[in-house]
């Protein structure tokens, strides 16, 4: 049977030969466009390493000098820094929140960022660094990487906030993919790293699951410092206010938008504390909106999304439409073999598979060359690795869609000439 359908093809050839061709180029466009899905669905869909449902962050403003109701505490003083705890306090106080923590640039989707260079061994790392409460972990939900609960990392980093601001060796809780990049993957509880072009050493008291900036990205590497109370205490409101920030977890959901406005009416007074006075409350899945529009994440996603389901759209629509008007120029062909005999069953079959053939034809050779797309890495690595699997999983969807589009545009055409009368047959040979 096979060589039957050969020697058809090889008899069109004239006209094969371009659908050959063209389903060759169509294959290579579709394999680059479904890569693209690929990488975005793997990486929307893989954990981020944290929640931000239920969760709200807490922006202050500070009174300047220059204004009347500014509190002059002068240079020494812990009172801007006492009064930044007793916000807190507050804010614990209220029936709705279940916990509530602080950090230095660090909650999820945070437009600022630090970086530092870590070393083990001969190996370095860039990571970003975050300085947190102990309540950060159960806020945000994140968790070990060994399966414990959030409350574990916490009470790991509980024991060294008030640590002296001098003390050289430091304590840290470093993501999965520090574990993975500076010690292979292996347990790293009492182990050491250490600041690139630096003395200080970092003690490692636990590792959380993998962690990721914003949803469309691979994990990054992050190490999580416990915050210093001693040093927040040392800084003035000013430092304060451009430093830190507060978020908190309410005890269940709550319509998002309707409960930040009502918990900022009711806390205005209550957080009028010294020169500080509460400006704004925001749900962190406003917060994440933000973030992707201003890094341009969202406009970006919208218009690959789109030309990419414009490509797709008119790939399927040329393979239909080549696919089609091939069947409806062999009625004469098919008149022929319906008047010697063949049931409509075998001119269906034989028209899926010569028209699966010449899939088969173009795919070997699109597919080596996909192939060395890959190794020649002409599709990106940044967000997934040029695995195997990947080549897998992008050549099996196209081929899967390719076949699909193929056999739709086959079906209704053939199906329509096989109803042809065996007069009308006659006729047309």
């Amino acid at each position: 049977m096979i060589k039957h359908l050969f020697k058809i093809i090889w008899n069109q050839r004239s006209g094969n030969g371009w659908i050959i061709l063209e389903l060759f180029l169509v294959f290579i466009l579709l394999w680059y466009i479904v890569d693209f899905f690929t990488v975005l669905g793997v990486t929307a869909t893989t954990p981020n390493g944290f929640e931000i449902k239920d969760t709200y962050l807490v922006k202050l403003s500070v009174r300047q000098p220059d204004n009347p109701k500014h509190f002059n505490y002068g240079e020494a003083s812990e009172e801007p820094g006492k009064n930044f705890f007793r916000i807190i306090d507050r804010i614990r106080q209220h029936p709705n929140v279940e916990e509530v923590g602080f950090g230095k640039w660090s909650y999820p989707y945070c437009s600022s960022s630090m970086f530092n260079s870590y070393t083990h061994d001969s190996t370095s790392l860039q990571c970003q660094v975050y300085e947190v409460s102990p309540e950060y972990f159960t806020i945000f939900k994140i968790k070990p990487e060994n399966g414990d609960s959030s409350a574990d990392l916490s009470k790991a980093i509980s024991n060294f906030v008030s640590e002296p601001v001098s003390n050289k060796s430091k304590q840290a809780i470093i993501s999965q993919t520090v574990n993975e990049k500076l010690f292979f993957g292996k347990t790293t509880t009492k182990k050491v790293l250490n600041l690139k072009n630096d003395s200080s050493q970092v003690n490692i008291l636990a590792v959380t699951t993998n962690i990721k900036p914003y949803e469309y990205t691979r994990p990054e590497a992050f190490i999580l410092f416990p915050i210093n109370y001693a040093e927040l205490l040392t800084q003035n409101d000013q430092d304060i206010w451009s430093y830190y920030e507060i978020f908190f977890r309410t005890k269940s959901s709550l319509p998002a938008n309707s409960f930040a406005e009502k918990f900022k009416q009711e806390m205005k007074i209550p957080l009028n504390i010294g020169n500080f006075f509460l400006a704004d409350v925001q749900p962190l899945g406003n917060v994440r909106k933000e973030y992707l529009r201003n890094k341009g994440i969202t406009s970006s996603l919208q218009y690959r999304v789109g030309f990419s389901i414009f490509f797709l759209i008119n790939i399927f629509l040329a393979v239909i439409g080549t696919f089609w008007f091939r069947i409806e120029q062999r009625q004469s062909e098919i008149g022929l073999r319906m008047a010697v005999g063949s049931s409509r069953r075998n001119i269906l079959k034989i028209m899926f598979q010569e028209s699966l053939l010449l899939f088969f034809i173009a795919a070997i050779p699109a597919i080596l060359i996909c192939f060395n797309m890959q190794k020649l890495e002409f599709i990106s690595a940044d967000q997934m690795d040029l695995t195997f699997g990947r080549f897998i999983i992008n050549t099996c969807v196209t081929s899967g869609l390719l076949i699909a589009v193929i056999l739709l545009g086959n079906w209704y055409p053939s199906y329509r000439a096989s109803r042809i009368s065996p007069a009308d047959a006659l006729h047309y040979e």
